[in-house]
């Protein structure tokens, strides 16, 4: 029986730790421009940037509402502001200009 309450008990902490906050990991699609692009957030820190007619890999750090995304070739990690509204992404840069995208998987 004790076995079994630390199991339920170790389950209950852990979906209450990841649970209930929302991942970045994923391919997200935009949804509120004219031009069709992606980022793909891979658990491992690696990302990449898709459109019509090129990819660009990169990896993203993230400390609080702040994802720094490095490109590849480039020697200087892009900041973005970004934010969770149900089930969208919201990625501003330091601009304040934003893009909306929805998680296809």
């Amino acid at each position: 029986m004790k076995k079994y309450f630390f199991g339920v008990l170790f389950f209950l902490l852990l979906f209450l730790a990841t649970g209930c906050k929302q991942s970045i990991v994923g391919r997200w699609k935009s949804i509120d421009t004219e031009n069709e692009y992606y980022y793909l957030f891979n658990h491992d820190k690696t990302c990449s940037y898709e459109m019509r007619v090129a990819r660009l890999d990169c990896t993203y750090e993230i400390d609080d509402n702040k994802i720094y995304i490095l490109y590849n070739g480039n020697d200087e990690a892009h900041t973005f502001q970004y934010r969770f509204e149900e089930n969208n992404l919201i990625i501003q840069d330091e601009n304040g200009k934003g893009s909306k995208f929805v998680r296809i998987n």
